[in-house]
């Protein structure tokens, strides 16, 4: 058997050395791409460089950026809500920090120069595409209203 010093490994599979195996774990990747959604990624992404290439100060300038953040909401008890009538001898009433967030929701800011829309995703709901795309028009819609030179 082996010693103590040597490679585990070796206990549980004593041919691996002398067949030259190892074991390997798959690598992760987002999407399996046919060849055609290959190519049209490839292209796509040569018209962006193009358009980029051609006049860059107006390919930035179309350029509409977001963040999303949780936006943590509580009602807090006020120090004169919390006073108490005590007698002089009683000790003073103890006051336990408020839970970190009574709820939260997810806020989805989206502007170029300056805030264009806002978005709180309702409670309970998951931002999955289909909640995603309807954002997106209602972006469509705000920048139709608050900056129509970038539909151009």
């Amino acid at each position: 058997m082996t010693g103590s010093g040597s490679d585990p490994k070796a206990a549980l599979y004593p041919y691996y050395d002398h067949l030259k195996i190892s074991t390997v774990s798959a690598r992760w990747v987002p999407r399996n791409l046919t060849d055609h959604d290959c190519a049209r990624r490839f292209s796509m992404s040569q018209e962006i460089v193009d358009a980029f290439e051609s006049d860059s100060v107006k390919f930035v300038q179309q350029f509409v950026t977001g963040d999303e953040t949780w936006v943590h909401h509580w009602d807090p008890e006020s120090k004169v809500e919390s006073m108490q009538w005590r007698h002089a001898s009683s000790p003073p009433p103890k006051k336990f920090r408020s839970l970190t967030s009574a709820g939260k929701l997810m806020a989805t800011f989206l502007g170029d120069k300056g805030l264009l829309q806002i978005d709180y995703l309702p409670p309970k709901t998951t931002m999955n595409g289909q909640y995603y795309a309807s954002m997106l028009l209602k972006l469509r819609d705000a920048v139709k209203e608050k900056r129509q030179e970038m539909l151009t």
